[in-house]
C-alpha cells in the first residue's frame, strides 16, 4: 500500500490507496494526510469528500439525505432560525441543561475516537409517551469529553431522541469536521435522512435536518439499543436519569 494525491475541500492530501489506486477503506474511511510525509499526522476522511483533481466536486455525504444542489445557504448577519418547535408555555416546563466534561468511571477504558473524527452518541427517553421527556447526549472528540443532558417537560420520545441530536450537533463548533453521530432510532434515522414523512414534529423535524446540512462530513448510524455498548448506555442513563 502507498499514498496517492488527492483534494479534499479543494486542497491537495494525500490518501492511504492499495496497489490498483483505489482508497484502503476502514469503517468506510481512508487514512489521510494533508503532507505526503511518514511523519505528517494522519486523518480519516469520508472517500465521498474527495476527488482526484482540485476542480472536481465531491459527491458529499449521502448520509444526510442532501444532493449537492441542496446545500443550505447561509443566513444574513442577524436573523433568526425558524420558530422553536416547542411553544414557549411548553419551554417553560424545561429543566436546565445539565453539562459535564468528566469522563465517568465506566467509560474511562473505552478507546477514544479514531485521530479528527468527532464521536457522538444521543438518546431519548419518556415515562408515558406522551409524558416526561428528556434526552442524553455524549461527545468525544479523542481525550476532549461532554455528556449533556434536560429534562423536556411533557413530550414523546421521538421529540426526545430529535432534540439530542439537534442539540449534540449545536455544541459541534467545527462543521467542517468529520462528525458519526450514534443514535438507535430508527425513526431519527428514517425522518431525517430518508425522508420518511411525519405527521407530528413536523417543525422539529425540519430544524434539526438544518443543522444536519451545516456540516460538511457528517453521517447518522444506526446502533441497537441496549445492547451493551458502554457509550449507548450512558447516553440511555443521561436521557433517562434527566426525566426523573
Amino acid at each position: 500500500m502507498s499514498w496517492s494525491s488527492r483534494y479534499f475541500k479543494g486542497k491537495q492530501v494525500w490518501i492511504k490507496v492499495d496497489d490498483a489506486g483505489q482508497p484502503v477503506l476502514e469503517k468506510g474511511l481512508v487514512a489521510m494526510r494533508y503532507q505526503d510525509s511518514e511523519t505528517a499526522k494522519t486523518y480519516s476522511a469520508n472517500p465521498r469528500n474527495l476527488s482526484e483533481t482540485e476542480d472536481a466536486a465531491p459527491a458529499g455525504p449521502a448520509s444526510t439525505g442532501k444532493s449537492p444542489s441542496a446545500a443550505k445557504k447561509p443566513s444574513p448577519k442577524g436573523t433568526k432560525s425558524a420558530s422553536p418547535p416547542i411553544s414557549s408555555s411548553e419551554q417553560a416546563t424545561w429543566g436546565p441543561k445539565r453539562i459535564s466534561t468528566e469522563v465517568p468511571a465506566e467509560l474511562i477504558e473505552v478507546a477514544v475516537p479514531a485521530d479528527g473524527i468527532v464521536e457522538i452518541y444521543t438518546d431519548g427517553a419518556c415515562s408515558g409517551n406522551p409524558g416526561p421527556c428528556g434526552y442524553g447526549v455524549v461527545l468525544r472528540d479523542g481525550d476532549s469529553y461532554m455528556e449533556i443532558k434536560q429534562h423536556l417537560g411533557i413530550g414523546t420520545n421521538n421529540i426526545g431522541e430529535l432534540m439530542a441530536i439537534k442539540v449534540a450537533l449545536e455544541n459541534v463548533e467545527d462543521k467542517g469536521r468529520p462528525v458519526r453521530l450514534y443514535t438507535d432510532s430508527t425513526y431519527c434515522i428514517g425522518v431525517l435522512t430518508k425522508n420518511w414523512k411525519a405527521k407530528a414534529n413536523q417543525e422539529l423535524i425540519k430544524e434539526t435536518k438544518a443543522v444536519l446540512a451545516d456540516f460538511d462530513d457528517l453521517v447518522l448510524i444506526k446502533v441497537k439499543g441496549h445492547a451493551g455498548h458502554p457509550l449507548n448506555e450512558r447516553a440511555d442513563y443521561l436521557a433517562t436519569s434527566a426525566i426523573k
